[in-house]
């Protein structure tokens, strides 16, 4: 009896359900998966560069519309000013700070994960220039400080240093732009003069030491001024060897030392004096060295002017009116009022805004001062005064 193949039940099931998957798969009725936004980002341009001042720029971003992304600086110069995020199309604008360094810089914007490179330019380097005040000093045997003053741009740097072991640096170095240095000059007990320098740069201090075997005599000439009322200048020589110091110093404020308020060996002194149309003046100009007779003075007479008036005082009625007076002035000597005694200067000035002076101001020589006085309103009576350099013209009003 011929037996027949059996086939197995579960393999039967197995294709019957590949065969019904099939059918749905090809015909059936589930919805279709919608596929997900790709994001992808380009930004334009890609690098920028900006000069030492600085300034502002922007960068464009592309994107989907739904795609999200932000921006970020890499360094505390370069900021964000707009647009630090966004969605999809936009922009991102920045500023750049001025750069202070030499150096040039670069930095970067991340703009959804994309780099723009932002160069700036250093400042172009200054050209330093030196100068140093005073250039020489002159000192005597005995230990001595003092300053000296250097000026520069301000970022170019200095040091100060001297050639010698008996003048020091004490302060001020190293140093950039405008400054004082300080420096020692030791006492010289040698028997002959010295000379050291203190360098800064491409400049050069001096100073100049006298010995104890210096023999210093000294002689100023002239001694005595008698200048007329102008301001004006005299000068006066100092004869000493080199190497011997001396000092000028005036005793009054009118007088003044425009060069030569210090020196060594022989050397001039300018005194400057000003205006003098009042009482005539003396001023000193002391000249001192070290020495035990101490130095010598310089006399300043100035000439001057004195004045009179041809009345001092004026009755007026509250209705007020005018008034007049003469000035009389004189030099003193005469001999600086000129050929016509005209030289002398002044201004009649009132102290009270109800006495008018008519007429110009200042005048000179001999001349008269008209006025008008105000009606009197008050109830009471007033007092004004014309004053003319040290004379007073008294106005009493009813």
């Amino acid at each position: 009896m011929t037996r027949k193949a059996l086939f197995p039940v579960s393999l039967l099931y197995g294709v019957l359900a590949v065969a019904v998957a099939g059918a749905v798969g090809c015909g059936g009725k589930d919805s279709p998966t919608t596929p997900s936004t790709v994001c992808t980002y380009t930004i334009a341009p890609a690098t920028s560069s900006f000069a030492p001042d600085g300034g502002s720029g922007s960068v464009t971003v592309n994107a989907p519309a739904s795609c999200t992304w932000s921006a970020t600086a890499s360094a505390s110069w370069l900021t964000i000013s707009g647009g630090s995020s966004g969605n999809g199309q936009g922009s991102v604008a920045y500023a750049v700070a001025a750069n202070a360094s030499t150096d040039a810089r670069t930095a970067t914007l991340t703009i959804a994960g994309q780099t723009h490179t932002v160069s700036q330019q250093g400042k172009p380097p200054t050209a330093c220039s030196y100068a140093i005040s005073p250039t020489l000093v002159d000192v005597g045997i005995e230990e001595t400080r003092g300053t000296f003053t250097v000026t520069a741009p301000g970022d170019c740097s200095w040091t100060a240093a001297s050639n010698a072991a008996w003048l020091t640096v004490t302060g001020g170095s190293p140093g950039s732009g405008n400054g004082p240095v300080s420096y020692q000059v030791a006492a010289n007990a040698a028997t002959t003069t010295r000379v050291g320098l203190i360098t800064v740069a491409d400049k050069t201090f001096t100073v100049r030491q006298g010995s104890v075997a210096l023999q210093c005599e000294y002689s100023v000439a002239p001694v005595d001024f008698s200048p007329c009322m102008p301001a004006s200048s005299v000068t006066a020589m100092v004869t000493a060897p080199a190497g011997c110091t001396w000092t000028v110093t005036p005793n009054a404020s009118w007088l003044t030392i425009p060069s030569g308020s210090s020196g060594s060996g022989s050397g001039a002194i300018t005194i400057s004096f000003t205006d003098n149309y009042d009482a005539p003046r003396d001023g000193i100009v002391m000249v001192r060295w070290p020495t035990p007779t101490a130095g010598q003075n310089i006399r300043i007479a100035q000439a001057g002017c004195t004045y009179a008036v041809s009345q001092s005082s004026f009755p007026f009625a509250a209705a007020g009116g005018t008034g007049t007076f003469n000035v009389i002035q004189q030099s003193v000597p005469n001999t600086c009022g000129g050929a016509t005694q005209d030289r002398c200067l002044w201004s009649a000035v009132s102290d009270v805004p109800w006495i008018t002076i008519s007429g110009s101001m200042p005048r000179a020589g001999d001349d008269r001062v008209a006025f008008t006085v105000a009606v009197n309103a008050t109830g009471a009576a007033r007092v004004g005064r014309i004053t003319v350099r040290d004379k007073v013209v008294v106005i009493n009003q009813q």
